[in-house]
């Protein structure tokens, strides 16, 4: 009867989470090998599901800056937007600790906001490694209750019980693990590597591998469209904006500084300093950052860089002198007083 008792026990625990810090950085995935959503630095505290296999479920949670997250996507209320990774803090604040990123269109859970600071949520799967033994053993119950067999019985097979605990993991996760559920409803995985067209029958665009998963968005006589997350480097790329000057210079802004206005352009720049505006600037708002920037190319041209408050930690681990390739809305030609082109930043990429 002790011995059943203890076995209840150890049962009825093993569904409560724990939380515990992480000994390593981390890579969270959507599902055990998916695709990362966040990467999280070695200390951050996260609390501790399910184990299956070599992974372990785990839930996160931090401060992000609101003005980056959209609307609804799958089957979160929110997500990351844009094309590059935000970082996670610990407060609402640049001051706060840096406990990771997380990726471009990544689904999150928003569970309050302090002024543009919204603190979220999200769930996945990191490799056991890099949580403490007890955390990674926490939630596995099959393995906790193997050992207490081979202490009653002096067998040579009793000895041999806990090795079966890793196959008894794998059967018992699909009762604690919602591995399928972090998948959007419809979610589809390409069976082998095929074209991607524009249409059906179209001209091809790229090619996606095999296990890719992707999200049906209509069908049509044996063709399905579909959406999926890809990267691509950023000088590979142009704004689909209307207004984009492929052409403009430094000298063009200036000459026509109205005409000008409001144009996308993407230029490599050098930047010299990240500042902040004083009074002087005048088409810069007081204390807005921007970058003191040489260009573009090999233009001997100052630029104001306004930088939104979604890149401001990005600029602030930006060196001087750090060659950037950036896409920018032209604010104005000629600032005053000492007519320096203002432009507004959209993003940017290191060299």
């Amino acid at each position: 009867m002790r011995l059943l008792r203890s076995l209840l026990f150890l049962l009825c625990a093993a569904p409560l989470s724990a939380q515990t810090a992480l000994i390593a950085d981390a890579a969270v995935r959507a599902t055990p090998g998916g695709n990362v959503v966040a990467l999280l630095k070695e200390g951050t505290t996260v609390t501790v599901g399910a184990a299956r296999g070599g992974s372990v479920y785990i839930t996160f949670s931090g401060w992000l800056d609101g003005t980056r997250l959209g609307g609804a996507r799958d089957s979160f209320p929110a997500h990351l937007t844009g094309a590059i990774a935000m970082r996670l803090r610990s407060a609402p604040s640049m001051k706060g600790v840096i406990l990771g990123e997380v990726r471009p269109n990544a689904g999150l859970f928003t569970d309050g906001k302090r002024t543009s600071w919204v603190n979220v949520r999200r769930s996945g799967w990191v490799d056991a490694k890099v949580l403490p033994a007890t955390a990674a053993k926490a939630k596995a119950p099959p393995a906790a209750t193997a050992k207490p067999p081979a202490k009653a019985a002096p067998k040579p097979t009793a000895k041999k019980a806990p090795p079966p605990a890793p196959v008894a993991e794998e059967k018992a996760a699909p009762d604690t693990a919602p591995a399928i559920e972090l998948l959007p409803d419809g979610a589809m995985r390409v069976a082998r590597s095929t074209m991607a067209r524009n249409a059906p029958n179209g001209a091809v665009v790229g090619q996606i591998g095999g296990g890719t998963y992707v999200i049906p968005l209509a069908r049509s006589r044996g063709w399905v469209r579909v959406r999926t997350e890809v990267w691509v480097p950023e000088r590979d790329v142009v704004p689909a904006d209307s207004t984009f000057g492929a052409s403009l210079s430094a000298a063009d802004l200036r000459a026509d500084p109205e005409g000008t206005r409001g144009k996308t352009v993407r230029w490599e720049v050098q930047v010299l300093a990240l500042q902040y505006a004083d009074p002087l600037r005048r088409d810069l708002a007081i204390d807005e950052p921007y970058f003191l920037a040489k260009g573009p190319g090999t233009e001997d041209q100052l630029l104001y860089l306004a930088i939104p408050p979604s890149l401001l930690a990005e600029a602030r681990a930006t060196q001087s002198l750090t060659r950037l390739l950036v896409t920018a809305r032209v604010r104005t030609g000629r600032s005053q007083p000492v007519g320096i082109p203002i432009l507004d930043l959209l993003s940017f990429a290191r060299q």
